[in-house]
């Protein structure tokens, strides 16, 4: 059974607080946040595994190498699977492995155990930051599965999850996560895998159905209303829609998007 340590949205003080007293990675943006309430919510030991999941050309394993002395492992095939451009970046992912050999590589994606040649119960910490809103929703609960696999008894898992609020595409987007959430069992199963990021708790529902891990007290800003009003969350600025533009994306909308914290320890 996995014992939850904290679950909460990035919250735009906190945010401010690593950013002053200089936490690794804090930027004004989600992902600044994640990188550095990563680093501030585990006790990083030397000699730790660390498996940073969809990590792309993220500076934190080389950061928990260099600072923490950790093992620090990357899962990731930078989109080559599906031939996704925008993962690639004109950049080329075997080289930037190669360019960092402190920092063990592995091109592939989880979700596969069976052919992953990563080896079972040899992780301390799993993190991610702003990577596992990109599985496909048919894949969320293996891929789960496979990181649970993956981590030790004891061992932390420490995601970041970039979640649409129901505002992003104004009131009827609300009344869709407010249908979700209230009548779930009423909704087709097919329509509610296919809009399994669409509330926070229809995700923790697929996480639950993955680890054996209940999310019995959840914060008040975890529902529709909550979300709806909470003036203190971390929203991604403008310059993710800029920077998607600068690649070549045609049409960018402009999207109120969230981070949502899952800190879990695996039992022994």
């Amino acid at each position: 059974m996995y014992s939850v340590e904290e679950i909460a949205f990035g919250e735009a003080r906190r945010l401010l607080r690593y950013k002053q007293t200089g936490v690794f990675g804090a930027a004004l943006n989600i992902k600044g946040f994640d990188y550095a309430w990563i680093i501030d919510s585990h006790t990083w030991k030397h000699g730790e595994r660390v498996l940073d999941v969809g990590a792309g050309y993220s500076e934190l394993p080389m950061h928990l190498r260099e600072t923490y002395g950790c093992e620090a492992w990357v899962v990731d095939d930078f989109g080559m699977e599906s031939e996704e451009k925008f993962w690639k970046r004109g950049k080329h992912p075997q080289q930037h492995a190669n360019n960092h050999p402190e920092v063990n590589f592995v091109l592939e994606r989880l979700g596969h155990p069976s052919s992953s040649s990563l080896e079972p119960g040899s992780f301390d910490v799993i993190v991610s930051a702003s990577a596992l809103e990109h599985v496909p929703p048919a894949l969320v609960e293996d891929v789960w599965r496979h990181m649970d696999l993956l981590l030790k008894p004891g061992g932390k898992m420490l995601h970041a999850i970039d979640v649409k609020l129901p505002t992003h595409r104004g009131m009827l987007s609300v009344m869709k996560a407010l249908a979700l959430d209230l009548a779930a069992p009423l909704v087709p199963a097919s329509y509610r895998l296919e809009n399994i990021l669409f509330t926070p708790r229809t995700y923790l529902k697929a996480v639950a159905r993955a680890l054996p891990v209940r999310f019995d007290r959840l914060p008040a800003n975890f529902s529709i209303p909550g979300l709806v009003l909470d003036p203190n969350l971390v929203l991604e600025p403008l310059d993710w829609a800029y920077n998607r533009l600068r690649e070549g994306d045609a049409e960018v909308p402009i999207l109120r998007v969230a981070t949502l914290l899952l800190h879990l320890t695996k039992g022994t």
